[in-house]
């Protein structure tokens, strides 16, 4: 009896259920499409504005251990494992579409949070809610128009705030990913606005959660009037939680009459604004902070302050400088940096596991990185940043000592040095000799031909000729030195071949080039900024082509090359929806006049001996292609293209996908005269740890080999 009246009460109930829900979700569906259609006009309402900012954070240290003093700097933990404090003021300028600078005014308390605000917390600010990412374009927000294909919606409540009715959306990502976030966002009725979000996810090595309000009224309308950013770092045992909150106080707004007729295309989007001070200025004044504190301390906050030591008073700067200096033992695991004056100074670390990578043919590489920059008052830098990579499959050692000089930083005046050494190599007129001999049945990477040291030396500029359009100039010399050793293996192979003594006796001399270049490189339509007194460009629509031609110049410097080589390529990058893109990348190159014995070393077209970050262009990057097939051929064409997309194909592994950032898909395409028809795809993964990829190779469409890459980020 009981049973049969449960069943009858489930059959009258189940369908209200049902249609509450139902109206729920038309209800978010409708309000959403207001959102969405509000966002372009709300996007653009506020066109510049200029604020204050005062920010307030602690770090506590909940846990830790003995590797606590060893962590990264990046995860911006006190050495000492303190709890700390730190207040500052920030001077920021925004103006459309969304150019972002800020200057430090006041700072009081431990520097390490300053570092904290200026590398995280600033990225995490929202100054328009209605751009589609935050954290450098990496993190999709909800609330974007399109975002429904990555994210759930479920309508919440109503409450009235101000006379005004406030809807609560909850939203959950589909996939788990790094770029999204679950949370609750607040909309107005009638008005269809965002007046507040809470949203939280994970970026790096810590979870986050963000609160924001914005005005409904007034000089603060839809702009950020207090944020609370949340970080909780955990790692090897430590965990730090972290805590800042955010308080805008505007000067000047305005805003933009969409009414009006557009304006001319303007590609100077400059703010003229300083960023932030290469030096701290550390006010300790009480009274200062007493008449521009936005926020009252906790009293937990007052013990910090008290507790805190800084640095820009505990010693004079030459003391802090040596002290700093002395520490660099430390870093022998952990990448280093610090700061003197307007000098910065990074090493990677001399036991670091991060500079690890691993590829096909090159095997398990391992690098060093040391970084020196000085930037002036008068916007010029001076960069010194040599590398330092052993390859233990194939025995060798790569260095470069590159030097950069931005003599003029409103026109890209630039002057690069570089000494290192690249691929050994093999020269042309030996490489006419034997491929006449060569059968079939023999694979040509097998006759293993590093005859030749090459070391190279280079002194190159560039200027802006006008907005887009950069020349480019130089002069390379370079020394090819024989090895000078044979193996039974190397001439059985080369005897069985019928190779003369004639063409042995070519890799006994010495050769070297000296060789002069011109080139141009040219982005139509391209955007702008001046950041003080230095030019930036902030990308274009349209694609960026390059062309460049050198000549080798016979008997100067002891030369002994006459030749000319020109190369030209282009490239793109092309957003393809909320979360993906479409890259492509092509080139060219030739060996013309050719009137003396040459080297085929191409620019553009070279293997890449230290590992690729995931950020770096795609351009004559071969993942499997053994590396005497660079020297090989007198000419070449190229193309690559990758499409990156958010994790999708892992979705399946939820354990796996949750820290994944990008996925891409990669396929390039080689055309040379000793190898015709030479093809690779792949697939690779991504974070901020590292990427790791799975290449393919074919031969005429024919299996050739497989293998896989991987190289870490972190320390970068």
């Amino acid at each position: 009896m009981y049973k049969s009246y449960f069943l009858y009460l489930c059959i009258c109930i189940l369908p209200i259920f049902h249609a509450e829900a139902k109206e729920a979700d038309n209800r978010t569906d409708s309000i959403l499409l207001k959102v969405f259609q509000y966002q372009e006009y709300y996007g653009k309402y506020m066109d510049e504005f200029d604020a204050d900012i005062y920010i307030k954070g602690n770090s506590d240290v909940k846990k830790k251990n003995i590797l606590y003093r060893y962590a990264p700097d990046f995860l911006y933990l006190d050495r000492k494992g303190k709890n700390t404090f730190v207040e500052t003021i920030l001077r920021v300028h925004f103006k459309q579409p969304d150019y972002f600078s800020h200057q430090v005014v006041a700072v009081n308390g431990a520097k390490i949070n300053i570092v904290d605000i200026q590398e995280r917390v600033i990225q995490f600010l929202n100054n328009n809610t209605y751009n589609s990412k935050i954290v450098d374009g990496q993190i999709l927000l909800p609330w974007t128009k399109g975002a429904s294909k990555y994210y759930r919606y479920e309508y919440i409540s109503q409450t009235d705030t101000l006379n005004r009715l406030i809807h609560q959306i909850k939203a959950t990502p589909k996939i788990r990913s790094l770029q999204l976030v679950s949370g609750v966002f607040s909309v107005v009725d009638g008005q269809w606005m965002i007046y507040r979000y809470d949203i939280k996810g994970k970026w790096e090595f810590s979870k986050f959660e963000i609160s924001t309000e914005f005005g409904l009224s007034g000089n603060a309308f839809l702009m950020p009037l207090k944020t609370d950013i949340y970080f909780k770092t955990q790692l090897l045992g430590n965990v730090t939680d972290s805590h800042y909150s955010v308080k805008f106080d505007y000067t000047s707004l305005k805003r933009k009459y969409l009414e009006q007729k557009p304006e001319l295309v303007k590609y100077d989007l400059s703010d003229y604004f300083t960023e932030s001070n290469d030096s701290l200025p550390f006010v300790k004044d009480e009274t200062y902070w007493t008449e521009n504190r936005k926020i009252s301390l906790t009293s937990k906050e007052e013990a910090y302050l008290a507790s805190s030591v800084n640095p820009g008073f505990s010693k004079d700067s030459t003391s802090n400088f040596w002290t700093k200096l002395l520490d660099i033992p430390k870093g022998i695991i952990t990448p280093r940096r610090f700061d003197y004056n307007d000098s910065k100074m990074s090493y990677s670390g001399l036991l670091n596991p991060f500079k690890l990578g691993y590829s096909k043919w090159n095997g398990l590489v391992y690098w060093q990185q040391f970084r020196f920059f000085r930037r002036y008052e008068t916007g010029r830098e001076i960069q010194f940043k040599p590398n330092l990579g052993l390859l233990f499959q194939r025995k060798q050692v790569y260095f470069n000592t590159p030097v950069y000089w931005l003599y003029q930083p409103r026109r890209f005046g630039e002057i690069n040095f570089n000494f290192g050494n690249r691929n050994q190599t093999y020269n042309s007129k030996f490489i006419d000799l034997i491929t006449e001999e060569i059968p079939d049945s023999i694979r040509f990477e097998d006759l293993n031909l590093d005859y030749f040291r090459h070391l190279k030396m280079s002194l190159e500029g560039k200027y802006e000729i006008c907005n887009g359009l950069l020349f480019r100039g130089g002069i390379y010399y370079d020394w090819y030195i024989p090895i000078k050793k044979e193996s039974d293996k190397k001439n059985v192979l080369r005897s069985s071949l019928g190779i003369t003594e004639e063409v042995l006796g070519l890799v006994d001399d010495n050769y070297k080039a000296f060789a002069p270049m011109i080139g141009l490189e040219w982005t139509p339509g391209q955007y702008y900024r001046f950041n003080g007194k230095r030019k930036e460009y902030l990308g274009s629509k349209f694609p960026t082509f390059s062309i460049e031609y050198v000549w080798g110049v016979n008997k100067f410097l002891r030369s002994n090359s006459n030749y000319s080589k020109i190369e030209a390529d282009i490239q793109q990058k092309i957003p393809t929806g909320l979360m993906s893109s479409f890259q492509y990348y092509a080139g060219m190159g030739r060996f013309v006049n050719t009137r003396s014995v040459y080297f085929a070393n191409f620019n553009n077209f070279q293997r890449h001996n230290f590992p690729q970050s995931w950020e770096d262009p795609i351009g004559g990057v071969f993942h499997l292609l053994a590396g005497e097939w660079y020297d090989a051929s007198d000419s070449y064409i190229q193309a690559h293209f990758m499409y990156e997309f958010p994790s999708t194909v892992l979705r399946w592994f939820r354990g796996v996908s949750k820290d994944i950032l990008k996925e891409r898909l990669y396929a390039s395409q080689l055309c040379t005269p000793a190898r015709p028809f030479y093809t690779e795809v792949g697939y690779g993964v991504g974070n901020f740890i590292g990427n790791a990829g799975v290449f393919v190779s074919f031969r005429h469409l024919e299996y050739e080999a497989v293998g896989v890459k991987f190289a870490f980020e972190l320390g970068r």
